[in-house]
């Protein structure tokens, strides 16, 4: 079953927010509720105004969630590092320089973080680190692989002439498991319209907009560096852009901080791309280019990270080639699109339900969403199940 979540207005008036032109703006919240095997809760919040006022809507909107959530991301930092979250804070910002390639390469989104800052009443260092998820566990050093994301792209438009696709389950650690947003944006400088799912206090973790949409997956066999976009503002970078050929090339023109695949989709073109702090690859699993898929190791890109190298050695004693031919569920997703003659939506979701392997599925326990984007000439169309797929109903968001 999809349900199609129509948005109802709920009046929040925004007070105590300085750079606000309007103190009458509002956000507007609608919770809804799927039962099936389990309990499961999106909230859709629709945004507008500028990228500050945008951000101050989110954290006001959300700042008892943000607060909640905030609180569990303080004690995983403390269990895993061993410090004090404010200690490891203080030392994250003074040891990287994210923050100027934000100011650099995507202004507006600082300006939307102050925002959330502001609005949620959290000191803005904090919810700077907050957004560094792959930043944090790239730099930390101490989780070989922190995620399990699995994606597919399908160019059904260059074959037969039929819709595109983008679609992926992400698997994020379970204390955020609770919390799913879907944030409607509309940007009035800009004129954009975009969703973007996340959780709460966070600016975006894949999205949609009328053009395109853009799938992640965490790749940290790769390169990073302390001074590149984070991923989450590579994801929203991309989202402000209005074709396929402007994401690409924004992509390309950054430096990127995190080793992470993007799967990007527009109605003509679909394609994965594995970006490494120096170097960026596409990844085509045969010369059609028809479909492509990804798991969280490099298939193209061989801007290896040292340490991720010497652990495979030391660890298994295989190069990076021998350790990923037997990846379950990149093995999963090749064997699921190789063997269907024509992928649609009902393909997908059965792909994204599965659990070909007792060891490491693509519908897991860390699975905390899932998402497919489907493009058409005069509209695009995100389903979204707030949990796993395999018991959470996807319900239907359209987007002109």
């Amino acid at each position: 079953m999809i349900k199609i979540t129509i948005v109802l207005a709920c009046a929040l008036t925004l007070l105590g927010c300085q750079e606000q032109s309007n103190s009458n703006d509002a956000a507007t919240i609608n919770t809804v509720e799927t039962e099936t095997n389990q309990k499961s809760q999106l909230q859709v919040i629709k945004l507008s105004g500028t990228p500050f006022e945008i951000g101050f809507q989110h954290g006001q909107t959300l700042k008892k969630e943000i607060h909640d959530l905030v609180m569990l991301w303080e004690a995983d930092i403390e269990l895993n590092f061993k410090i004090p979250s404010k200690e490891f804070i203080t030392k994250f910002l003074k040891s990287t320089d994210y923050i100027s390639a934000i100011k650099k390469w995507t202004p507006h989104l600082y300006d939307e973080i102050r925002g959330i800052s502001e609005g949620s009443e959290i000191e803005l260092d904090k919810i700077l680190v907050f957004q560094l998820v792959d930043e944090m566990w790239n730099n930390g050093g101490i989780i070989f692989e922190a995620h399990h994301c699995s994606s597919i792209g399908i160019n059904n438009r260059k074959s037969d002439g039929d819709i595109n696709y983008i679609a992926q389950n992400i698997d994020v650690t379970p204390f955020y498991h609770k919390y799913k947003v879907l944030l409607d944006i509309e940007d009035q400088k800009s004129n954009s319209h975009t969703f973007v799912v996340t959780v709460p206090g966070i600016i975006g973790v894949n999205g949609l907009n009328k053009a395109i949409g853009v799938n992640v997956n965490s790749l940290m066999d790769l390169k990073n560096s302390s001074d590149g976009l984070p991923v989450c503002c590579v994801v929203r970078g991309v989202l402000d852009q209005s074709t396929f050929n402007e994401a690409e090339e924004f992509l390309r023109k950054i430096k990127h901080a995190s080793g992470q695949n993007y799967i990007i989709g527009s109605k003509h073109n679909v394609a994965s791309y594995e970006c490494s702090a120096s170097k960026v690859e596409i990844y085509w699993p045969d010369s059609t280019k028809r479909y492509t898929y990804h798991a969280n190791n490099a298939l193209k890109n061989n801007s290896y990270q040292p340490s991720y190298i010497n652990q495979i050695e030391d660890s298994f004693n295989l190069t990076h080639e021998e350790y990923i031919k037997d990846v379950p569920r990149t093995a999963a997703l090749k064997n699921r699109i190789l063997n269907t003659e024509s992928i649609n939506i009902e393909v997908l979701k059965e792909t994204l339900k599965s659990k070909d392997s007792e060891t490491d599925p693509i519908c897991n326990d860390w699975t905390w969403a899932s998402t497919i984007m489907e493009f058409h000439d005069d509209h695009n169309v995100l389903f979204i199940s707030p949990g796993k797929p395999d018991s959470v109903d996807y319900e239907k968001f359209i987007i002109r």
